[in-house]
């Protein structure tokens, strides 16, 4: 076969035809693969735009949701938190398609956070639907309607009390709370699962525009916590206050602390209460020397030495009674020495009293003044009350104002009585939203131990012991720090004396570890009816082993509670400034952990004592690495930890060497 020489000239046509139909499919493919992928990221930016869309709208329906049940519109709670499942349940049919682009880098971490965001806030909602079943079971049972709360919210009086409701009724309500306990506990538990899954996702920077949404409901997931906390231990404490099973004989403690003792204040008065499913069914107080003056010749009780010595008393009776800090402790001898005081009144007496205790509350004119504040002035025996001179008022009262009135000295107190009948009207008419303050008062009372709990029933005493309300004193892990005033002879003068504790640690020139603590009152009050000179026999807790070297009073030392006890007396003129202070070798284990490179430090308060200063300088001879509560920043990098706060409550400080 021939060729001519022009052959592959001729042929040229042929493949510049292929190869620009070569180039047509190329552009149509890569036209066709564009449009594809723009309508794809166009799918890809819509769908992630439903995603912020609908999990915007449920974080906004559970925030919806929680103020509803505050109202105790549970039903719309219900039904709004529904909708709140249903637009998380529709972000999440939509992953899929943000899954099949989850092979680009980065992008697929990015989707697998928003699917574990959308399953965290489902498990938020899921977690919340029982609550409100149990708000919406309680509602039931009470016989409260819909249309009552709103009524009451748009602003009608409301025509329902806790009096109003039947006995058969008040105990179903206290049997569906005992009931769900253990509910309430599995919920703060998914709750607080839901939240560690929240904060790791924050963690994710490239999540910050989605996770950033549900930051209002991390807040109130906090606040939610709090709120059921106090939910679970009321479903475990009130039955048996309240009388739910039998009949509960309640112990009333009025403690004075403008007389402060070292349970919490002194004993000026108290009260019998007897409840049954709810229902109060008797409440008398009294004036404590009302008890103790009706048989003082048969007390025959030795009291504590520094009471015989300084408050010239030769029987223990009852009002003494709380002598030891560990409020427990004070209240075991209280119910000792009341029942047996109860014992020896003739049969048909009229002191109140009663052959059984089965709980104690106990509270401070600290408490009843928040309460107060609540409810609002009031006006009994022609006194008024208020948040600011309850304590004054009912102090004068006592001392002068019955005498006026021609009132017996045993029945002086007796205003007491109808003030606090008064104060529980009001408090039963108060709003919803009203009560929840009460409890947040008497959730800081029980904190601060200005209102405080007892029980002789082991179990509700465990769960009291467990939550720190019951004023109990253990040594802290290592180090222990307590100091306990007790007001004898003093008359209501601690109000006007301002404390100031001061605790330091260093070594000395044998290289011995020493502690000292330093107490400081600076008396700013007159002599007048309700102040005088401050006398007080304070005590210092220190870890046992600690041996006292040097001390500015007559000291007594005293294993108790598991610690040392240094004790000395100290009277105080008005307008003059006293000190006590205490130098001791710290205990061995303390020693161990300053040198092992962890100290940790637990000071407890006093229970009734008001806020004191609390200075601590503790020199470790190495540098501090690490502290909690921190020191103010000027002050890092060295060997020694200060701080200088308020004594409001228990504190634990912890210091890493």
């Amino acid at each position: 076969m021939s060729h001519s020489l022009n052959f592959l000239h001729r042929a040229e046509p042929k493949a510049q035809q292929r190869q620009h139909k070569r180039r047509r499919i190329l552009r149509t493919l890569f036209v066709s693969t564009l449009i594809l992928v723009l309508a794809w990221t166009v799918c890809l930016v819509v769908v992630t735009s439903q995603v912020f869309a609908h999990v915007s709208d449920a974080r906004d329906q559970l925030l919806v949701a929680k103020d509803e049940a505050q109202a105790f519109s549970f039903e719309r709670a219900r039904e709004t938190l529904s909708g709140a499942q249903e637009n998380l349940s529709m972000a999440e049919r939509r992953l899929p398609i943000l899954v099949t682009v989850a092979w680009i880098p980065r992008v697929g971490t990015y989707v697998a956070s928003i699917s574990e965001l959308i399953q965290t806030s489902s498990a938020i909602a899921v977690a919340l639907d029982p609550l409100f079943d149990l708000g919406q079971d309680m509602m039931q049972l009470a016989g409260i309607s819909q249309e009552y709360l709103d009524s009451v919210q748009s602003g009608l009086s409301p025509e329902v009390t806790f009096d109003d409701l039947s006995t058969e009724t008040k105990r179903a309500v206290l049997a569906r709370l005992a009931a769900s306990a253990d509910e309430i506990d599995l919920l703060i538990a998914q709750i607080s699962i839901a939240q560690e899954e929240i904060d790791l996702l924050a963690g994710a920077t490239a999540l910050d525009p989605i996770v950033s949404m549900l930051d209002p409901v991390r807040e109130q997931l906090s606040l939610l916590e709090e709120q059921l906390d106090l939910l679970s231990i009321g479903a475990r404490l009130l039955p048996a206050y309240a009388g739910l099973q039998e009949s509960s004989t309640n112990l009333l403690l009025f403690l004075n602390n403008d007389e402060i003792r070292p349970g919490g204040g002194f004993i000026g008065s108290y009260g019998v209460l007897e409840v049954d499913g709810g229902d109060i069914e008797h409440m008398e107080t009294a004036d404590v020397y009302t008890l103790d003056n009706a048989v003082a010749e048969q007390v025959v009780a030795e009291p504590p030495a520094p009471l015989k010595d300084y408050n010239a008393a030769t029987q223990w009776f009852f009002r003494d009674s709380n002598w030891s800090p560990d409020f427990a402790i004070s209240t075991q001898k209280g119910i000792e020495l009341f029942l047996q005081e109860a014992s020896y009144l003739e049969e048909g007496s009229s002191v109140p009293h009663t052959d059984q205790i089965d709980h104690v509350i106990a509270l401070t004119p600290t408490f009843a003044s928040k309460l107060l504040e609540v409810t609002g002035s009031i006006d009994v025996g022609g006194q008024t009350f208020t948040a600011e001179n309850v304590a004054d008022a009912l102090e004068y009262q006592v001392q002068f104002g019955f005498k006026a009135e021609g009132i017996p000295v045993s029945q002086r107190k007796e205003i007491l009585a109808d003030l606090i009948d008064e104060m529980k009207s009001r408090l039963y008419q108060l709003s919803y939203a009203e009560w929840e303050t009460v409890f947040v008062y008497a959730r800081e009372a029980l904190d601060a131990k200005q209102l405080l709990l007892f029980s002789t029933d082991e179990q509700v005493q465990e769960m009291i012991e467990r939550v720190g309300w019951g004023g109990a004193i253990e040594p802290g892990e290592v180090d222990t720090l307590m100091v306990v005033d007790a007001n004898l002879a003093a008359l209501k003068t601690d109000p006007v004396v301002e404390r100031a504790i001061a605790y330091d640690i260093s070594r000395n020139s044998l290289g011995q570890w020493m502690g000292e603590v330093v107490v400081t009152y600076n008396h700013t009050g007159t002599f007048d009816y309700k102040t005088t000179r401050y006398r007080t026999y304070t005590r210092v807790y220190v870890p046992e082993g600690s041996e006292l070297l040097q001390a500015s009073v007559e000291t007594d030392v005293v294993g108790e509670l598991g610690l040392t006890s240094f004790g000395g007396f100290l009277s105080v003129e008005p307008g003059q400034t006293g000190s006590l202070s205490f130098t001791f070798l710290l205990s061995d284990h303390v020693v161990a952990a300053i040198e092992d490179g962890t100290y940790v430090l637990d000071v407890f308060k006093q229970a009734g004592a008001l806020d004191h200063t609390l200075t601590l300088d503790l020199d470790f001879d190495k540098q501090v690495t690490h502290a909690d509560p921190a020191e103010a920043s000027e002050q890092w990098g060295d060997d020694r930890y200060r701080l200088n706060t308020i004594l409001d409550q228990d504190k634990e400080i912890h210091v890493e060497l």
